[in-house]
């Protein structure tokens, strides 16, 4: 798969096989996430792959806390599309029977909140996201807890002393080929 085919072809995925990754295959896509740009090279991310049935439990048990915050949020976007609230809802608290959610923070204090550090995970989050789509594995980038003002809840359970919560991305076997939604208009320019 070339670069551009995974870029255009890569869709958030919502609904998973029930199967799981292999442990070497996580490596890859983690390694592939370390190997994203970050400012004057400080590698300030820390990731954590939760895989056990019983630390998803905990993190489902989090994410029925995010679902609820995010209600509002929900309601107030999709107001003329209650569908799409519903389904929110239910990926928010099931994540889609994903075998894997991924945790994402930012491992230097020193830069929480700092926009170019938090730049660099983000990036790093791109590059698994597309190496997982080239081997056949679907994923969803979700900042909902973040958004909900729960991080530090994430923080706290899974990964204390390693940073600022940035995000979680599920991954997994689809189990769905969702369609490109469609692009807006005018969002680049060359001068």
């Amino acid at each position: 798969m070339e670069c551009k085919e995974a870029i255009y072809e890569r869709r958030s995925i919502r609904h998973y096989q029930d199967k799981q990754i292999p442990d070497e295959v996580l490596v890859d896509i983690l390694e592939a996430g370390t190997m994203a740009p970050s400012g004057m090279n400080l590698q300030h991310w820390h990731f954590v792959m939760l895989r056990s049935p019983e630390k998803l439990k905990e993190c489902y048990k989090l994410m029925g806390e995010v679902a609820d915050r995010f209600r509002p949020i929900l309601e107030n976007r999709f107001a003329r599309n209650p569908h799409i609230i519903q389904e929110t809802e239910i990926f928010l608290n099931e994540l889609g029977g994903a075998p894997v959610c991924m945790l994402a923070f930012l491992s230097r204090k020193e830069y929480n909140g700092a926009m170019p550090a938090i730049s660099g995970v983000a990036a790093a989050i791109q590059n698994m996201l597309l190496y997982a789509h080239e081997i056949g594995i679907g994923s969803c980038w979700i900042t909902a807890p973040v958004v909900s003002e729960l991080q530090r809840k994430f923080e706290e359970r899974f990964a204390p002393d390693k940073g600022q919560f940035i995000a979680m991305v599920t991954f997994g076997y689809p189990d769905e080929a969702p369609s490109a939604p469609p692009r807006r208009e005018g969002k680049y320019e060359l001068m």
